[in-house]
């Protein structure tokens, strides 16, 4: 468990890519209703970053974005109100996003920097 009392967990959402972060079709990190495309842009001038989602229950993280190089972009799909966390490539949490705020095409935008 991390300070925040989350624990860190990867791997246990299937590999259908349909979702864009490996999840299955059937909502099951939370949110429900129709996902949310959300874009990160790493601007850490030397690391990569993973965006993990947290269970809004049991607090697990589960990774959902492949390593996202430095000055590049990532998309995945989520939901309202879920709760996101970027980890830098030492595995150190860089920053926690709440997904809220929807442009007028219903995307989000976030920014991953130190």
């Amino acid at each position: 468990m991390d300070a925040d009392g989350y624990s860190y967990h990867v791997g246990t959402a299937n590999n259908d890519d349909s979702r864009g972060g490996g999840f299955g079709g059937d909502d099951d990190h939370g949110g429900g209703g129709a996902g949310v495309v959300a874009t990160f842009f790493n601007t850490l001038p030397r690391n990569n970053v993973r965006i993990f989602h947290v269970h809004p229950e049991s607090g697990e993280q589960i990774q959902i974005s492949h390593s996202i190089p430095p000055g590049r972009s990532g998309r995945m799909i989520v939901n309202r109100d879920d709760v996101l966390i970027a980890y830098d490539g030492h595995g150190v949490a860089v920053k926690k996003f709440l997904v809220e705020e929807l442009r007028e095409n219903g995307g989000v935008d976030f920014s991953v920097e130190a």
